[in-house]
């Protein structure tokens, strides 16, 4: 039987980089198992994020070179407005550098040549990503505040086509800043954006596309719109959902071993941490979090039914730890203690972690504890009760106290968070704040500080109330405005900066001092850059004298090679050269001086690296071998034979991870990184082999690979095309399908 090839659906929900890569993302997730309980599977899923470097927020700063607060409601902006003024005007999206862009970079202290070369790469891989994708008709995309300005840019690249598809942004971004959505409604990039709970309404806007031959016609609850009539923007409301109709997350279309590096220690190496959500908001209201604006109100579900749907993540995905999602897990103490008796009553048996505030009794930490607690993010902000006054924490510096020594005293890893430069705190408030941590640290190794710049966000409070706080804003200079005066309307009323008490100098001397009780780096790392550069690979150990070589292509992508210990001192002989040469700074995969290289280690590979075209295709979830599956390699798999060991190496060059197969193998591994096959295609090449493969050998390893992720579904056998989507009559909780 042939197989079906490597395309994805023509509607996809899909992330673009730069986000942190923290875990598998629950938010797409949830969307797809609402759609699905609601008879609709039309939809696949793809995260452009595993194929990139990380970085958190290459495009802005949150302190500026002078310590300036930036607001962060279009903290990019005129970036955005070069890129739409490109877009309206036919030309390359990422033009070369002006004298605008280069003033930018200066204010925020930003390589300008570092970040045009960013922008370009960017540009040229969603150019390469989407020209795999010929019939895209629906897209959703998930926007968070770092990765505004590079949704906008894909969507761009989406809008240039002949048949454009319908595009729906959603996330705190849009929601929480009303100028990104309205910029991008304005453009014509975005067709329709989903407010707070996308759930519901990513199901109606769909609904309607498809009533409508592929045209919203309708004002859809819970969206903002171009309305037509007044050439100005609509919003709609939706009523949030309650959790009890949200069914389980879908993770079914996502490569979930892709996700996170093995951990130093081995024994949590290969753990499938998996988010959920046993609440939505947040019972507080802090002047600068704008998490509760978000989720509009307070919601928790039955304990029961949530425990239930842990254990079939348990079951279905083999999850070995959760991270609970929510703003503020003991939101509600007596229901975190009932989640925490009944998790332990039903054997659920899974390790878990969340955000929680400065409230907590020695009894329920140990009863947490015990549960499977082993990690929590606690809000303290700050030590000063003058200070936490003034953010609305209704927490006291004793209460604060108190619950870490709790928490910490039960063994778990405690990350306290802290807040730099909050308008009135002072310098003597914020060290006695550090002293008091670093004291606890001393006696306390499992405690580590995450500091936060203070920002000004549209989604707070306290941007509402500038002046009650001190706080003067600042729009953006003409001259930038200027650069797109076409979206003057919107634009002119958007701040660029603030001024006031604890701003400036102080802000940015608080920062550092946080930054100093951080020994090592973990959460939020706002100064972190690409770890990859293209000049020079970096070099992990593997196995026996080999390394697992990754750089930064040309193309914005990952690149990795294995190498052997003779590969690796030839480039050693390389770099040395080029430095001699003054050619050090060209990329290490564009230089005459390793392009013989290159291409013999490339050869060397049986699976080959790729540099310039990512491998785009469904790499869907599978809990177990599947007659009715087409298998093939993850995009992100390298494979090279050692013949002096006789060993194969595959390795996840994302991930890191590592199998090591006899060389017996190779016909398997071969096989696999062609088009998807299915069982019965690969028990004939097996038996075709000289001589025949013991089928319950290369079945264990066929096994071994899917249950590491270096094998993924890309497809299922049907008898018959799809049904068309018609929603169900009522929201019933279905579970993943096996």
């Amino acid at each position: 039987m042939s197989t079906r090839d490597f395309k994805l659906k023509p509607n996809l929900l899909c992330i673009v980089p730069p986000y942190p890569l923290t875990s598998v993302p629950l938010g797409p997730a949830a969307l797809l198992g609402y759609l699905k309980a609601n008879g609709c599977h039309d939809f696949d899923f793809l995260d452009l994020r595993l194929w990139v470097p990380y970085s958190f927020a290459p495009t802005h700063q949150q302190v500026g070179a002078f310590g300036e607060t930036f607001v962060l409601d279009v903290p990019e902006l005129p970036l955005v407005l070069q890129m739409l003024r490109n877009f309206d005007e036919g030309g390359p999206l990422i033009g070369p550098p002006t004298e605008l862009f280069e003033r930018y970079c200066a204010e925020r202290v930003i390589n300008s040549v570092y970040l045009h070369s960013y922008l370009t790469s960017l540009d040229r891989f969603f150019e390469r990503v989407f020209s795999q994708m010929k019939d895209l008709r629906f897209i959703g995309f998930s926007c968070w505040t770092t990765n505004y300005l590079a949704t906008m840019l894909a969507a761009a690249h989406l809008k240039r086509r002949r048949s454009p598809p319908f595009i729906v942004v959603g996330g705190p971004q849009v929601t929480e800043s009303a100028h990104s959505a309205q910029l991008g409604l304005a453009s014509g990039l975005f067709d329709a954006v989903a407010l707070s709970d996308g759930e519901e309404t990513l199901l109606s806007l769909y609904e309607a596309f498809c009533q409508g031959g592929g045209e919203v016609t309708t004002f859809v609850p819970g969206t903002m719109q171009r309305d037509p009539e007044t050439n100005g923007f609509r919003v709609t409301d939706r009523k949030p959902l309650r959790m009890k109709e949200l069914p389980l997350p879908s993770f079914e279309e996502m490569s979930i071993m892709a996700y996170g590096r093995p951990y130093d220690d081995p024994k949590y190496n290969n753990l499938r941490i998996l988010p959920f959500q046993l609440s939505r908001g947040c019972t507080d209201k802090c002047s600068f979090c704008s998490e509760w604006v978000f989720w509009r109100t307070y919601r928790v579900g039955p304990v029961e039914r949530s425990v239930e749907q842990l254990k079939e993540l348990k079951s279905h995905y083999k999850a070995d730890g959760i991270w609970f999602a929510d703003s503020l897990l003991n939101g509600k103490m007596s229901r975190l203690v009932e989640f925490s008796e009944t998790a332990i009553k039903r054997k659920l048996d899974v390790l878990w972690g969340g955000y929680m505030r400065a409230d907590m009794t020695p009894d329920v930490a140990s009863l947490v504890f015990e549960s499977g607690c082993r990690n929590v993010f606690l809000g303290i902000e700050s030590m000063s009760d003058e200070t936490l006054e003034l953010m609305r924490k209704r927490r006291h510096e004793a209460n604060n106290i108190e619950a870490l020594r709790n928490f910490l005293e039960t063994g778990m890893v405690v990350q306290a968070g802290l807040i730099a430069g909050f308008p009135g705190d002072t310098r003597h408030r914020f060290l006695h704040t550090a002293r008091v941590l670093q004291e606890i640290q001393q006696e306390f190794a499992n405690l580590s500080v995450n500091t936060e710049p203070f920002a000004v966000m549209p989604g707070q409070p306290i941007f509402q109330d500038l002046a009650r706080y001190g706080l003067h804003p600042a729009r953006w200079a003409q001259d930038y405005l200027d650069i797109a005066p076409k979206y003057r309307s919107i634009t002119s009323e958007i701040y660029c900066t603030v001024d006031g008490p604890n701003q400036g100098i102080e802000r940015l001397g608080e920062f550092r001092i946080g930054r100093s009780l951080a020994e090592a780096e973990i959460g939020l790392n706002y100064g972190r850059k690409e770890p990859l550069a293209p000049f020079r690979f970096n070099l992990d150990h593997l196995y026996g004298d080999c390394a697992l070589g990754t750089l930064k292509s040309s193309a914005a992508m990952t690149y990795g090679a294995i190498l052997t210990k003779q590969d690796q001192e030839e480039l050693d002989q390389g770099h040395l050269l080029s430095t001699v040469q003054g050619q050090s700074s060209i990329p290490l995969l564009e230089h005459p001086v390793f392009a013989d290289l290159v291409a013999r280690i490339e050869a060397a590979h049986l699976v080959r690296p790729r540099a310039t075209t990512p491998g785009i295709y469904a790499g869907n979830y599978e809990g177990s071998l599947s007659e009715s599956a087409a298998l093939t390699l993850s995009p992100f798999v390298i494979a090279r034979v050692l013949e002096a060991r006789a060993v194969l190496l595959v390795v996840n060059f994302i991930s890191g991870r590592l199998m090591v197969l006899p060389v017996t193998s190779a016909w398997l591994i071969e096989l696999l990184s062609g088009a998807p096959r299915f069982l019965d295609e690969i028990r004939e090449r097996a038996r075709a082999e000289s001589p025949p493969q013991d089928g319950e050998a290369w079945m264990k390893t066929l096994d071994d690979l899917r249950e590491q992720g270096f094998v993924v579904v890309n497809d299922h056998r049907t008898d018959r095309p799809p049904a068309p989507f018609r929603r169900r009559t009522s929201l019933q909780v279905i579970q993943p399908s096996r």
